[in-house]
């Protein structure tokens, strides 16, 4: 019984973290703003501060315009980390950042909204999988964003706070 638990926590943990974001043909823009340094770094959801082994994210420079991003989840029955990889680019619309991710092997991009907060913190939201339209068009899909970004029901109702960690 206590497995079963333990299994519904970690999926629930999973869902909750890394859900189900938008998935999209094309990004919001081709790859043309400068990395962010702020960015860059380890990062932890605040609610697995106190665990001894929590899920956390790694944000590298890949190049210029690129960031190599690692998605690592601890699996308490192997006693083991797994790792997903991306490679992710930003865009501002507006005064509001998204990050596009792809997935190693993956044709589509993920988004995310961005609020990188003063001090050593950042809040993520997926932005909705119950958006119904498909884009093959970036700029339809920009101003698609920019008509509804600035709405709650843009975003999965669960947001996460990162807090950076000292290396």
């Amino acid at each position: 019984m206590k497995r079963i638990a333990a299994y519904a926590s970690i999926l629930l943990v999973a869902v909750t973290l890394w859900g189900c974001p938008y998935k999209s043909k094309v990004a919001l823009t081709d790859a043309v703003e400068k990395v962010d340094t702020n960015l860059l770094g380890k990062w932890i959801p605040e609610n697995m501060l106190e665990k001894e082994s929590p899920e956390y994210y790694v944000l590298n420079k890949r190049d210029s315009l690129h960031y190599d991003v690692e998605h690592y989840q601890y699996d308490d029955e192997n006693k083991e980390y797994n790792l997903k990889q991306y490679v992710g680019h930003t865009t501002r619309l507006d005064a509001i950042l998204f990050m596009n991710l792809q997935e190693s092997g993956s044709k589509e991009f993920l988004l995310y909204r961005l609020d990188v907060l003063p001090g050593m913190s950042m809040t993520m939201y997926e932005v909705t999988d119950n958006i119904d339209e498909q884009f093959t068009d970036p700029k339809q899909m920009r101003e698609f964003f920019k008509k509804y970004m600035n709405l709650s029901f843009f975003y999965n109702k669960d947001s996460v706070k990162l807090i950076r960690m000292k290396e």
